[in-house]
């Protein structure tokens, strides 16, 4: 893969990022050996300093069936970055005094989809923003007729979409005036975004399908996704835009001349707290916080099937940087990106997780996976396990990645992660499911049941546990 905007690069040779020069010819260089090795067709990516776009780019191929290059026009699936323009519309109208934060919303808008819980006349559009409102991400989590409220308006963190959709509708009562048109006359349109769509217009006669030029979605193991085209508008998660796009919608939302400082400053304040306390980040009103004694950085992610996007900004020092890609490998990226550019001090969010960030020794065997096969993955691991190369989770990882794939393998990397690693608590929990599955519920329980005496975290084992329990039982009599 190479970087398709070579103009750019010929008229550019460095930019600044943190007060350092970064030449761009090896950033792009890194950009594209990282999604080679990842496996990620394409990136749109912008770099913020000062409250400038001092670099943006485009790189990889926005469809390997067509094998079509990814160009500056190129838009992504924003997915829940989408809900930061409804944020700052948000923001506007409270500096405005035209929306209240703390009245509950019912009294603009009475909620039909809510009405079944009284609770849901609590819910204030400050609760919407924070993610504390109670609603459930999407209707279709639970009960798919009904959409549920489980957790008291304001007491708990419950990420959720649908409070958004609630919200724009409010906006719509309160403004007199539809989502796409308040949301196109407030950041749109005086922003200059000239790639930022928030539906799909279906091509007619002589009108051409609105955007034409668009990314199209792979999994992990780049099979192509179906291409979402929404032709109605989605608060929460329905536009799709490039990274420069979203880079000047960032600085405007933060350069101090559409929203006041007081304004800003209010929006960044804790409300809820995500981990033992605030120096390990919060909610505010809309963004992810992390705070520091000299810093105070937002950020946000989006995940649609196919598609990742991250987003960090120092409010502090107007850095930051936003990407957007077509794979659901995307967000990999984010670690090194931020090592490359801002050094912003978030490394604990890329600490602890399941699916390492690049560069690790699990993306390393993935790419020798998709070069070479089977074959290649398993001679692979040996040499990484002779070099030492292997950590507790990398076998894990791979066994999570190709169970359906490769249906035989993840058994056998996980025992040999055993045996390398007795203690790893992940290996047995996923062996329990595997012989769950199975219904060789004895072996499953036994592995369950070593994975919850190790200290197991992915998720409650107790239902598992009772479920082979009562199965064993019933073998037995």
């Amino acid at each position: 893969m190479s970087c398709n905007c070579q103009l750019k690069s010929q008229e550019m040779t460095s930019f600044i990022s943190d007060n350092k020069t970064i030449d761009t010819k090896d950033f792009d260089k890194k950009i594209n050996l990282m999604i080679n090795e990842l496996g990620v067709p394409s990136v749109s990516l912008a770099i913020i300093e000062n409250n400038q776009i001092v670099y943006s780019n485009f790189y990889g191929k926005k469809n390997l069936k067509s094998n079509k290059d990814t160009d500056k026009n190129t838009v992504f699936e924003a997915a829940s970055l989408t809900k930061m323009y409804l944020v700052y519309v948000a923001q506007r109208l409270i500096e405005d005094k035209i929306l209240d934060l703390d009245k509950p919303l019912y009294q603009y808008l009475e909620y039909e989809p809510l009405q079944h819980d009284p609770r849901y006349k609590s819910i204030t559009t400050r609760m919407i923003l924070s993610h504390t409102s109670g609603i459930e991400n999407w209707r279709w989590n639970n009960k798919k007729d009904v959409l549920e409220i489980v957790s008291n308006p304001g007491e708990q963190f419950v990420y959720s979409g649908e409070g958004f959709q609630y919200l724009a509708k409010v906006i719509e009562k309160i403004l007199k005036e539809p989502y796409e048109s308040y949301v196109k006359r407030m950041v749109i349109t005086p922003f200059e975004l000239k790639n930022t769509y928030l539906k799909y217009r279906k091509a007619k006669s002589s009108v051409k399908e609105l955007p034409s030029d668009y990314a199209i979605g792979y999994t992990q193991m780049k099979d192509e996704v179906e291409k979402w085209k929404n032709y109605e508008t989605v608060p929460a998660s329905g536009a799709h835009t490039t990274g420069k796009d979203y880079a000047r919608f960032i600085i405007s939302m933060f350069d101090k001349k559409n929203l006041s400082n007081e304004r800003i400053q209010d929006m960044i304040k804790p409300i809820k707290v995500l981990g033992d306390d605030e120096s390990t980040g919060y909610m505010g009103e809309g963004f992810f916080t992390i705070p520091s004694k000299k810093d105070t950085v937002v950020s946000f992610s989006g995940n649609n099937d196919g598609f990742r996007a991250e987003l960090f900004y120092s409010v502090s020092h107007g850095r930051g940087f936003v990407f957007f890609t077509n794979s659901d490998q995307g967000k990999l990226i984010t670690k090194e990106i931020n090592e490359m550019t801002c050094h912003f001090n978030v490394e604990f969010l890329f600490q602890d997780n399941f699916f390492k960030y690049y560069p690790s020794s699990s993306i390393s065997l993935q790419k020798i996976y998709r070069d070479k096969g089977i074959k290649g993955l398993e001679k692979g691991v040996e040499d990484f396990k002779k070099d030492g190369k292997l950590d507790e989770n990398t076998l894990n990882e791979l066994a999570e990645i190709y169970k359906e794939k490769e249906p035989d393998l993840p058994l056998k990397l996980l025992n040999d992660n055993i045996t390398i690693f007795p203690k790893s608590a992940n290996s047995y929990g996923l062996l329990g499911r595997i012989y769950m599955d199975k219904k060789q519920y004895k072996e499953a329980l036994s592995n369950f049941t070593k994975a919850k005496e190790l200290g197991f975290g992915l998720w409650n084992l107790d239902d598992d546990i009772k479920n082979c329990e009562e199965n064993v039982y019933k073998k037995t009599f």
